[in-house]
């Protein structure tokens, strides 16, 4: 039984990095209603609940997952190692066993909505945990290529929850938080590159070097700005709202080419990361309110 006090509920929260699942929540909630607005349907809100409450529980369940999975790598980074699990104030049991729970409700939330948000809750689920933790994550510098799939599963998820299927402008903006997502661990990767080493985990710039590990971030830049401006030609976000958002990429883009010049690689990929993690979060909200 998981018994629950305010210090141990906050805990929790942590486990559920709420943070980052409330990021990827909001592509969910703004491809949602990007979704109704190209479909020309109204504004359901029990939909919009179900849709919200099933990809708010199956992420924040699949991170804690994550979690017990990673529990000992956590306690080698000093990033890490403060995080409830390494702690012991959380065991791998209860945190278990309150992930599936959340994962299996969050699923039955999407069935209410339809098999399409409810199948991309549950594809979020196995790339994350059974393709990029389980079997790639201690192997391959290139898994976190094919984990982003898992990040952006919740924009699939949403435009499928507005108009009833997956369609063209759904797996565009997975693509780019999926492509983002690379990203936005190699960055910071490449920042906290002695605590990937310490806990032996092939990240790119572990493997290949800093300096590969700005390169690789740089490509991926450039990627992640032509899939946002095959979303803006596919007439998903406004003129405005595009230049807006892709300011702070290209402040990314610029950061990093500078880094490859003078050799600052780990200070150029900190300010490279938080540029574009307010690249994502300014996106989506401008895509709704295009």
């Amino acid at each position: 039984m998981v018994s629950f006090t305010m210090g141990k509920l906050k805990d929790f929260m942590e486990v559920f990095k709420v943070k980052q699942t409330l990021l990827l929540l909001i592509t969910g909630i703004c491809s949602y209603l990007e979704g109704l607005r190209i479909a020309g349907k109204p504004f359901d809100a029990l939909s919009f609940l179900a849709v919200s409450l099933s990809m708010f529980l199956t992420i924040s369940g699949t991170t804690g997952v994550n979690m017990v999975l990673d529990a000992d790598i956590d306690s080698l980074m000093f990033r890490t190692k403060n995080r409830p699990i390494p702690m012991n104030r959380l065991t791998k049991r209860e945190t278990l066993v309150t992930s599936m729970l959340l994962i299996v409700t969050g699923l039955v939330c999407g069935l209410l909505v339809n098999v399409y948000v409810a199948t991309s809750g549950l594809l979020g689920f196995l790339i994350d945990i059974g393709v990029y933790t389980w079997l790639l994550k201690r192997k391959s510098p290139w898994s976190v290529v094919f984990g982003g799939f898992a990040g952006g599963m919740p924009a699939l998820g949403g435009w499928a929850g507005a108009t009833g299927s997956f369609g063209l402008g759904g797996v565009m903006l997975m693509l780019l938080v999926a492509v983002w997502s690379s990203l936005h661990i190699w960055t910071l990767a490449t920042y906290y590159v002695d605590d990937y080493r310490k806990a032996n985990v092939p990240m790119l710039p572990v493997v290949y070097g800093e300096k590969r590990g700005v390169q690789g971030s740089f490509l991926v830049a450039l990627i992640v700005l032509f899939i946002s401006s095959a979303i803006y030609y596919l007439g998903l976000i406004s003129i405005w709202g595009y230049v807006i958002s892709v300011i702070p990429l290209l402040l990314a883009i610029v950061f990093l080419a500078m880094s490859l010049r003078r050799g600052n690689y780990r200070d150029a990929s900190f300010r490279a990361f938080k540029m574009v993690n307010m690249f994502m979060g300014l996106f989506f909200l401008l895509l709704a309110l295009s």
